[in-house]
């Protein structure tokens, strides 16, 4: 298997390919869909098509082409890429080095009446046996709380993640994870107001509103699944992951009620995510999410331009300014986004300007979104080093 670098298959009508696309063959546009070779932007070698890529690509372009409106049912990230175990439980510990702490902080439609909260915070590691080196385990943990309107009504999930990476070649390494959570819905009513409790024109808080609400909150096992394709291109910084993800496998119920069925459909997560180096201080960063939720689908591609003030091992200092879009039919969200990446440690800022029918509610604001990344990387003996030396 060789390592496959270019998403542009997928990518042809993104704005920062359409300006590198000079760049590659004159003919391989016409021959990309017909043979499967490509033209690597940084080195201009001809690399043969893994066909588990054009598989998983072609199943995420077909995603992308649905007509189903946009209209998340679940938690989501406009910088998912830097919250990886939301997006796929294999992607624990898919990363340089040997422990990764992340925290992701996202408000959405703060000027409409039903604004959203989000945190979320997570850690992951390698667990190395210098006897086996063919493959690792990883295990992490997460934890996030979303919650929304007058009534709070919101989730919190703390999950296990676990996985097993086996290594393909030098460049080529496949991951399957698990996730398992324990999950609880809930709503407060303090906050909430009633037809009963109004006295004429006035609200009276203390009158009896007359409603039931026995039971607000609900408890519930939750349980997920994946598989995530990884390429490290040999004295490069070009990578790609791709993956395909299941969570709420068992459809668990969340109702309040013994009489309700309110189950949370599966969720889907499609991605690929490639980063082609194009010059000893400058890459190309690429990025296309879908997420399925039994009638609802979020789509989300975008790029960034990266720029690398300090290329020296382990003190690299870069700036990364990008865009992407939330779309369907009509569109939904712009996001506009930057990051600086410091050494060991990686900050992210996101914001949503809305575009869609909902902007008459948010006045075009969307949400900002904040992530920050830290990476721990211990000093191993040489046998350890071994094992999978590009991750």
């Amino acid at each position: 298997m060789t390592f496959f670098t270019s998403a542009t298959f997928i990518l042809t009508k993104n704005p920062l390919y359409l300006r590198y696309r000079n760049m590659l063959s004159p003919d391989l546009l016409g021959r990309i869909f017909r043979k499967p070779i490509i033209q690597h932007i940084l080195n201009e070698h001809i690399l043969k098509l893994n066909n588990l890529l054009r598989l998983s690509a072609f199943v995420l372009v077909s995603c992308m082409m649905s007509p189903t409106a946009v209209q998340a049912q679940d938690i989501h990230f406009s910088q998912y890429y830097n919250s990886p175990m939301t997006t796929n439980p294999a992607l624990t510990g898919i990363f340089r080095g040997d422990i990764r702490v992340y925290g992701v902080v996202r408000s959405q439609w703060d000027e409409a009446s039903t604004s959203y909260r989000t945190v979320h915070l997570a850690a992951d590691g390698k667990i190395f046996n210098p006897k086996n080196t063919k493959g690792f385990f990883s295990v992490g943990g997460q934890i996030f709380r979303d919650e929304a309107g007058d009534s709070d009504l919101g989730m919190t999930s703390l999950a296990a993640n676990g996985s097993y990476t086996r290594a393909l070649d030098r460049e080529n390494f496949v991951s399957f994870g698990l996730n398992v959570a324990i999950a609880q819905r809930k709503f407060n009513v303090d906050n909430l107001t009633w037809n009963n409790q109004y006295s004429g024109d006035s609200h009276n808080p203390n009158l009896n509103s007359k409603e039931n609400f026995d039971n607000s909150s609900r408890i519930f096992p939750d349980f997920g699944a994946g598989i995530n394709w990884h390429g490290k291109k040999m004295k490069s910084r070009s990578t790609m992951d791709v993956g395909a993800a299941f969570f709420h496998l068992a459809s668990p119920r969340q109702n309040f009620y013994d009489g309700d069925e309110a189950k949370l459909p599966m969720r889907i997560s499609l991605y690929i995510l490639p980063t082609v180096q194009i010059s000893d201080k400058a890459d190309l960063v690429f990025n296309a999410n879908a997420q399925l939720q039994d009638t609802y689908t979020e789509l989300l591609g975008g790029g960034a331009f990266r720029y690398y003030l300090n290329t020296r091992k382990t003190q690299e200092v870069a700036l990364q300014l990008g865009g992407a879009f939330r779309f369907n039919k009509t569109g939904d969200a712009f996001v506009v986004g930057a990051e600086f990446h410091y050494h060991y440690m990686i900050v992210g800022f996101t914001y949503d300007v809305n575009v869609s029918k909902f902007q008459e509610a948010t006045n075009r604001n969307g949400g900002p979104e904040l992530t920050v990344r830290y990476t721990i990387h211990k000093v191993r003996p040489l046998k350890y080093r071994k094992l999978c030396p590009l991750l």
